[in-house]
């Protein structure tokens, strides 16, 4: 058990906000392991876990990466804007 809960917890908050490539990243690699799982499991119970985490964690990554492409789209356009 953690004996000073409150520092941690002030030390969390004061962690820098990620950003989108590091959020694609991460969500990647959970994809993977899920997909780990997914091959090493026999258990019934555990696959559908498996298949769950990795129809949640496809749909958040594919909105990522629309999230991402309009991102750049919109800079392009305000550079073109920006230089009219």
């Amino acid at each position: 058990m953690n004996p000073n809960p409150h520092a941690a917890r002030l030390a969390k908050k004061r962690r820098r906000p990620g950003n989108l490539g590091a959020l694609q990243r991460l969500l990647w690699r959970a994809l993977l392991t899920a997909e780990e799982i997914l091959d090493d499991a026999e258990e019934p119970d555990m696959q559908l876990r498996a298949i769950h985490a990795l129809s949640q964690a496809s749909g958040q990554y594919a909105k990522l990466l629309e999230i991402g492409e309009l991102e750049s789209r919109i800079g392009a356009l305000e550079a073109v804007k920006g230089s009219a």
